[in-house]
């Protein structure tokens, strides 16, 4: 599709010794390769020089695009990759229910709880701000009296500086909102003929220094500056509560021009995983419970869509996006706040265990909401997600035939990252936005979509938050910097599978010589590890290889699983312990109620047991296993396991010294601050 290109002068308004702008212009950037230029070329021997130097270029060029975009491939495989266990989490969830009565009676409940709404009364009493003191030693920001424009601005310049918020304000800001969102509807309701135009802003995980830009790019939400945020807010940044609370406190302001829509990593469960949980323990420690159950229930609360009627267009706005199941009506009336946790399906309104028919239907639209993804080998019709292991891939024929039912031009949605912010698919229907830029220490853009009054096409503003200039860098410097973090992800899997790759690996070496053919070894390392990535590009970073085929035993020579704390018999536990370490962080923290960071080991065990029955489904487990696991965890023989300590010990170890060339400590942190970021800016 060819979406409208507008010129806009960019405007920033930073302080003076604020972020550094980097301008790019890109306005042609999609249009590249539709356009065709005739040149007339000299034959003199300079020009002939100059030809054949420019060819090599361009081919340097056309090289660095590929090696970029296999490992861009290789980022979002493994981003779908993690997740999955969010999807086993949740399948997991529903056989321990079907099975509690082999669990202990503690174990049983708080696997109960975990899908239930919190206790309003409780919640209240023990999150009231008027009953918690602010110690004198306090040096961050106040808030006295109503909330206000002012506070605000004060918050984000306090925020810009790393100050934290103390937790009695924290809880003023969030009750209020959770006020103002009881009081909304299901969807947000957008209406361009009185806002005149809406900012609509994807995920931005915590990543404060994207949502600043945002704001000093694009002015502070206002009563005639509105914004939609569309999901995902928290987790994986460093800055998710800052971000959390400045949307809001805007929306405490701008209760008719701020809206919200709920993504996947709204859900307390998720964020267990991503980082959203660990940073509240961190910075609310003497209040961190109640502080948790009140961020839980405000996500329940959250509109779950957003209907922007745009004059000569009507567009609906989702996190995810559809299915073949999604109705807007049933959605509209349910009961969001049932849905406190879209891994734990809400208790059933019959009493039983298990959901009615029109109960399942329910919660696997919520799912597809949250999860879905537009198909992304062009399929038509709805599939399961096979990169998420839940919910579903739509076709273009599902979002034309959702989009005429409802009489909608265009669904906006995000959910997933895109190199450039954006991206059109579905013959231009459905448009991705992604706004947290260098997303996990990748080089991704972040983006912003504008939609005007009575325009039938959206403006897009694409951005990049950083600490280093790549226009700067030499051609592999700048890869490097991509692949780095992914790459190491990639090694962290491959050696939490090292007993599974070494027994098919071998058992594949017919002739026992170590090397196997380069298409087999590529076909196990899908197989086990169950990501679909370039393996054969990726083999000279992995592994050895020589005339015979491929050294498979290599790819282990340089790491080992760090045992340097615990001395167990079976080395199988180490790898399981790598495997399992994010079921086992979900699980501990549910069964640890109080977030006292100590569990029993009684309950530990439990908490094994429960993640190798939901494995094999047949409740065979070994006890000798799990003792020796449960005994090496309790250092001083108290009975109780620190779970966070016990995570800290386990490492992946390099144990060879890394190139020069590529020293970790040559690269700065993109977001440890916000003063000196550099911030590129495209406007298409």
């Amino acid at each position: 599709m060819w979406h409208k290109t507008k010129s806009r002068l960019s405007r920033l308004l930073f302080p003076d010794d604020a972020n550094c702008i980097v301008p790019q212009v890109a306005a042609m950037s999609d249009r590249a390769d539709k356009m065709k230029m005739v040149s007339k070329l000299s034959t003199s021997p300079g020009d002939r020089s100059a030809s054949k130097i420019q060819a090599a270029f361009r081919k340097h060029q056309a090289r660095l695009k590929l090696k970029k975009q296999a490992a861009w491939q290789i980022h979002e495989k493994l981003e779908y990759s993690s997740e999955q266990t969010e999807a086993k989490l949740k399948d997991m969830f529903e056989k321990l229910l079907k099975a509690s009565d082999t669990l202990s009676p503690s174990v049983t409940k708080l696997l109960h709880k975990a899908g239930l709404p919190v206790e309003e009364k409780e919640l209240l009493r023990l999150t009231n701000p008027d009953n918690i003191r602010i110690e004198s030693n306090y040096q961050g920001p106040h808030i006295e009296g109503p909330i206000t424009r002012k506070i605000f601005v004060d918050l984000i310049e306090a925020f810009k500086r790393g100050q934290i918020l103390h937790e009695k304000y924290v809880c003023e800001i969030l009750h209020q909102a959770r006020a103002i969102l009881k009081t909304l509807p299901n969807f947000n309701h957008i209406d361009l003929s009185y806002l005149r135009h809406v900012f609509i802003v994807g995920d931005l995980h915590g990543q404060l220094a994207d949502l600043l830009h945002i704001f000093n790019s694009n002015g502070l939400p206002s009563i005639d500056n509105a914004y939609l945020f569309n999901g995902d807010f928290v987790d994986r940044g460093r800055n998710s509560v800052e971000v959390l609370l400045l949307l809001l406190v805007a929306l405490i302001l701008y209760p008719s021009s701020v809206f919200l829509n709920r993504g996947n990593h709204e859900d307390i469960m998720v964020t267990v995983r991503y980082g959203f949980y660990n940073e509240v323990n961190q910075k609310y420690r003497t209040r961190k419970a109640p502080l948790i159950d009140l961020f839980k229930d405000i996500f329940s609360w959250l509109p779950l869509y957003s209907y922007v009627d745009a004059g000569k267009c009507k567009i609906i706005i989702m996190h995810g996006g559809i299915s073949d199941k999604v109705n807007l009506k049933k959605l509209n009336h349910l009961s969001r706040n049932r849905y406190v946790s879209i891994e734990v399906s809400p208790q059933s309104k019959t009493g039983g265990k298990k959901l009615t028919e029109e109960e399942d239907n329910e919660y696997h639209q919520m799912q597809d909401l949250f999860w879905s993804d537009p198909d992304p080998r062009g399929r038509k019709g709805c599939r399961k997600n096979e990169d998420r292991k839940m919910a579903c891939f739509f076709g273009s024929d599902i979002t034309h035939q959702f989009l005429k039912k409802y009489n909608l031009s265009m669904l906006i949605r995000s959910h997933q990252v895109k190199q450039d912010g954006y991206e059109y698919t579905h013959d231009g229907k459905v448009l991705t936005v992604f706004s947290a830029s260098n997303y996990c220490g990748g080089s991704n853009w972040g983006a912003v979509v504008r939609w005007d009054y009575n325009e039938e096409e959206p403006w897009i503003i694409s951005f990049k938050t950083q600490a280093v200039e790549m226009e700067k860098l030499s051609f592999s410097k700048q890869v490097t910097l991509f692949e780095d973090p992914v790459y190491h992800s990639l090694i962290e899997k491959i050696m939490t599978n090292k007993t599974s790759l070494l027994k098919r690996l071998e058992k594949a070496d017919k002739n026992k010589n170590d090397h196997l053919p380069l298409t087999t070894w590529a076909d196990i390392m899908s197989d086990v590890l169950q990501v679909d990535l370039p393996w054969l590009i990726l083999r000279s970073k992995l592994v050895q290889e020589d005339e015979h085929g491929i050294l498979y035993k290599t790819m282990f020579n340089d790491y080992i699983l760090d045992n340097s704390k615990f001395q167990m018999s079976n080395a199988g536990i180490m790898e399981d312990l790598y495997m399992w370490k994010d079921m086992l962080l979900a699980l501990f923290n549910l069964i640890d109620y109080n977030h006292s960071g100590f569990i029993s080991r009684n309950e530990f065990a439990d908490i094994v047991k429960l993640i190798l029955y939901g494995e094999n489904d047949m409740g065979d487990v070994n006890d000798a296993y799990v003792e020796e696991l449960t005994s090496a965890m309790d250092f001083d023989k108290n009975g109780k396991i620190d779970f966070n300590e016990f995570l800290e010990s386990f490492r992946i170890v390099n144990i060879k010294k890394p190139p020069s060339s590529t020293k970790r400590s040559d690269i700065k942190n993109k977001t440890s601050g916000l003063n000196g970021t550099i911030i590129e800016e495209i406007r298409v």
